[in-house]
């Protein structure tokens, strides 16, 4: 009896132990066009972070595609930028509810944010986007 307890308690706390962190960053949009730009902050407290990051939105029924393509432009808390654009194919989301979806899809995995301080990301599509009422990034701690 006390050797199954003690094994059920090693299995919840190895399933807890295996779990890495994840932060999730994100920004309601009104209007998701290349006009728009959605603003992601990402703060990195210490620095030194590594993990991968996803792209999430969040969807109304209205939203209907299935890829993407974004601009990202990437600033550095010691004043670098990077821009790229990179193309997502999007699976059907997540429902949360009957008139709303999640979507995640990865982005970049291996990332290291290695100065500490604030990340941020500027999202922007290259197209008029209807549905997409929030943009964001989830980082996932390694």
């Amino acid at each position: 009896m006390h050797l199954r307890r003690y094994l059920i308690a090693l299995c919840g706390l190895l399933t807890v132990a295996c779990t890495a962190p994840e932060e999730s960053y994100v920004t309601d949009v009104k209007h998701f066009d290349p006009d728009h730009t959605a603003l992601v902050k990402v703060k990195n407290p210490q620095g030194g972070a590594r993990g991968e990051l996803k792209i999430f939105l969040r969807a109304d029924d209205r939203f209907q595609e299935d890829s993407l393509t974004l601009k990202i432009v990437t600033y550095t808390p010691d004043s670098l930028r990077t821009e790229e654009l990179h193309r997502l194919i999007l699976p059907r989301g997540k429902r949360i509810n009957a008139l709303k979806s999640v979507i995640e899809i990865p982005y970049r995995r291996g990332v290291e944010l290695r100065e500490q301080g604030n990340y941020y990301f500027a999202l922007t599509p290259t197209r008029s986007v209807e549905g997409i009422e929030a943009v964001g990034l989830l980082f996932r701690l390694e």
